[in-house]
C-alpha cells in the first residue's frame, strides 16, 4: 500500500542537480571537449553546496557524460550516438538520420553492373542474368561508421550512369524521384547476423560483431517488385522497433 509520505517523497538533493546539470549542459551552448566552470563558479550558478555538486558531478563521471582531469578542469564529452526508430515508414537511411539531426555522409560508395544471381532473381521477379544496377554505400556519422547498405535495382528502372549522379542511397533517390517511380510498400525480414570481411571492414568492426541485417524488397502500388536492399547496421547504435496493435 502506497502511503502519502512514498507519494510526495523528494528525491536526493544530487539526483535533482543532476536534472539541472543535465539541462543546463542540454542548453547552455556546451559542445564536446567544453570546459565547464570551476566548481565555486558552477555550484553557485545552480544555487547548490560544492558537496552536492560534487556528488553529481562524480555520477555524471560515472555515466561517460563529463571527464574530469587532475588539475586542468572538468570536460563534456562526446555523447554516444544513438538511434531509436520504428519500422513501420518505408524511409531511406538519409530520411532516418536527418529527422534526428543527424548528418549523413557517404564515406564509400560502389556503383556497378552486375548480372542477376538466383537470389536477386527471385526478389525481384526477374529471369537469372537479368542486368542490374547494385550500389555498395558506407554511412558515417560524426566520423563513425553506421551502417552498410547494399542496394540492388533492375537496370531498366535505374541504370549505373543515373546511380552515380545520385548522391544518395538507391532508395532515397527512389522516393526523391516518386513522380517517375509507383513505390508502394516494402517487405523486410530482420536478423541478427555477423559481416562479412568486407562489410566489417566497412564498417570498423571484428568478424564476431553482431550486426543488425534487415532484407528489403520494395514493391510498387500494383505489386510488382522494384527494389531489393540488404543492410547492415550497428547495434550499438540503433534500435529497431515495431508498434504491435491488438487484433480487431
Amino acid at each position: 500500500m502506497t502511503t502519502a509520505s512514498e507519494e510526495t517523497r523528494v528525491p536526493p538533493r544530487y539526483i535533482q542537480v543532476e536534472e539541472t546539470l543535465r539541462a543546463l549542459l542540454d542548453t547552455g551552448g556546451y559542445r564536446p571537449g567544453d570546459k565547464l566552470p570551476p566548481e565555486p563558479e558552477l555550484a553557485a550558478q545552480i544555487g547548490v553546496s560544492r558537496a552536492t555538486l560534487r556528488e553529481a558531478l562524480r555520477s555524471f563521471e560515472q555515466q561517460g557524460i563529463i571527464s574530469r582531469r587532475q588539475g586542468v578542469g572538468t570536460f563534456v564529452n562526446p555523447r554516444p550516438l544513438y538511434i531509436d526508430s520504428g519500422l513501420e515508414t518505408l524511409e531511406s537511411i538519409e530520411m532516418l538520420l536527418q529527422s534526428r539531426q543527424l548528418t549523413p555522409i557517404l564515406r564509400q560508395r560502389q556503383v556497378r553492373s552486375e548480372r542477376a544471381l538466383p537470389k536477386a532473381a527471385q526478389r525481384l521477379n526477374l529471369k537469372e542474368g537479368a542486368p542490374l544496377t547494385v550500389l555498395a554505400s558506407t554511412y558515417v556519422v560524426a566520423d563513425s561508421p553506421v551502417a552498410y547498405l547494399l542496394e540492388v535495382v533492375p537496370t531498366g528502372v535505374v541504370d549505373e550512369s543515373t546511380a552515380a549522379a545520385w548522391d544518395m542511397s538507391l532508395l532515397d533517390g527512389l522516393l526523391q524521384h516518386r513522380a517517375f517511380f509507383d513505390l508502394g510498400y516494402g517487405v523486410a525480414h530482420i536478423a541478427p547476423v555477423h559481416g562479412s570481411e568486407e562489410i566489417c571492414a566497412a564498417l570498423d568492426v571484428d568478424a564476431q560483431t553482431p550486426l543488425f541485417f534487415i532484407e528489403q524488397t520494395v514493391f510498387t502500388g500494383a505489386g510488382t517488385p522494384c527494389f531489393y536492399s540488404r543492410n547492415y547496421y550497428l547495434p550499438q547504435i540503433f534500435d529497431f522497433h515495431v508498434i504491435r496493435k491488438l487484433r480487431e
